[in-house]
């Protein structure tokens, strides 16, 4: 089985279309949750994502919107969450409210844990490599942890379990302005790395039309 991990769109549609060759080609497509903030493309994302049948988790952002925000976030997450709010169709955002928060099960041969942050906090933690809950993902009898959240792709291969972060389609923070994805053949267990450029400025344009202020191009430029 191909199968095409993703997360973090972020209401990035320019960014998800750049890599929909890959995703129909799959024969699966895990999704790791934060389909809307940041950016305007909400209900084409999710349109997208739902025609492909993809395996999906609820992501921080999506509990955002569904929930409320806290009053702490930061200018560029309350942006994202108040126009989602305010033009996410009814129909999307009943699907989002019934999104899991951990997704578990056979993928292929292969046992998968699939998760947001993090399988103690789905919607808190971020497990970078110094986080010490990182090392303690081998508590786990899964051959395969896939996670998101950070933005940033991490791959430990090679030993049980794999732990796979396949970046972020709508906004990577390892290299900007390009979707990341990772590619998995359960069989052979042989994980490629995808990036894909998008078009930054339409990203940017749109926000801005509809209120952004400058800021919401840090982490696109």
């Amino acid at each position: 089985m191909q199968l095409a991990i993703i997360s973090d769109i972020h209401a990035n549609y320019e960014a998800l279309s750049a890599v929909s060759d890959i995703l129909e080609k799959a024969d699966l497509v895990l999704c790791l949750g934060d389909f809307v903030g940041y950016y305007c493309q909400v209900n084409e994302v999710i349109d997208y994502i739902r025609s492909l049948n993809a395996i999906c988790v609820s992501g921080n952002h999506d509990n955002f919107l569904l929930h409320g925000c806290p009053s702490s976030v930061l200018p560029a997450v309350r942006f994202g969450i108040e126009f989602a709010a305010r033009t996410i169709s009814a129909d999307n955002r009943e699907w989002l409210s019934h999104l899991p928060l951990l997704w578990g099960g056979f993928l292929g041969e292969r046992l998968v844990l699939s998760v947001h942050g993090s399988p103690w906090r789905p919607l808190e933690d971020y497990l970078y490599l110094n986080n010490p809950m990182f090392k303690q993902l081998d508590i786990f009898d899964y051959d395969i942890i896939a996670f998101g959240q950070t933005h940033r792709c991490i791959q430990r291969i090679g030993q049980k379990p794999y732990l796979l972060n396949p970046g972020s389609i709508g906004q990577p923070r390892d290299h900007k302005g390009v979707s990341s994805l990772l590619v998995l053949e359960t069989e052979s267990m042989k994980v490629e790395k995808i990036e894909r450029a998008f078009d930054v400025n339409r990203v940017i344009d749109l926000a801005i039309q509809n209120g952004a202020g400058e800021w919401i191009g840090r982490h696109l430029l």
